[in-house]
């Protein structure tokens, strides 16, 4: 199954939700949202299950002519996005990111999570600034990020 989404209104603001995999099948998918989309678009990638090479090809020819006379917002980027975005410069485009998601682990428990860091909030400012201590939901003890932070956060 390929990639869909979900179109609704916030503010001054379209969010557009995407879900499942970007794939081969993003090439029929990506263009039929030039016209249904606005001037303000936030992009909510939260339910994107994967990525492959393809998708990341139908990505990146849809979001070149999508960006021409839009502002777009990124958030809740998962790791597979965050990690597109520190791979293929392009994969970001003009956007500004908003919320991304990170993988830890609990030394302690071996619980895995992701953790939402959110601009103005807690996402660090600049790359060597850290992210601070992200307690395990399941046992409270300090998780520790899957990635090095360093290369993590390269997209800041």
């Amino acid at each position: 199954m390929g990639v869909s989404g979900q179109i609704s209104k916030t503010g001054e603001w379209e969010k557009l939700t995407l879900f499942g995999d970007i794939n081969e099948d993003a090439d029929v998918y990506f263009p039929t949202l030039l016209a249904a989309l606005g001037k303000n678009v936030i992009v909510n990638f939260r339910e994107v299950s994967s990525i492959n090479s393809c998708g990341v090809r139908a990505w990146i020819t849809f979001l070149r002519e999508f960006e021409v006379s839009r502002s777009i917002v990124f958030e809740e980027c998962t790791p597979d996005i965050i990690s597109q975005i520190n791979m293929i410069p392009n994969f970001r485009g003009k956007s500004t990111m908003n919320s991304v998601y990170a993988s830890y682990t609990c030394q302690n428990c071996g619980h895995a999570q992701n953790h939402l860091f959110t601009k103005g909030q807690n996402m660090p400012a600049s790359v060597g600034e850290g992210a601070g201590e992200v307690p395990c939901k399941k046992c409270g003890k300090p998780s520790e990020m899957d990635e090095l932070e360093e290369e993590f956060f390269a997209w800041l």
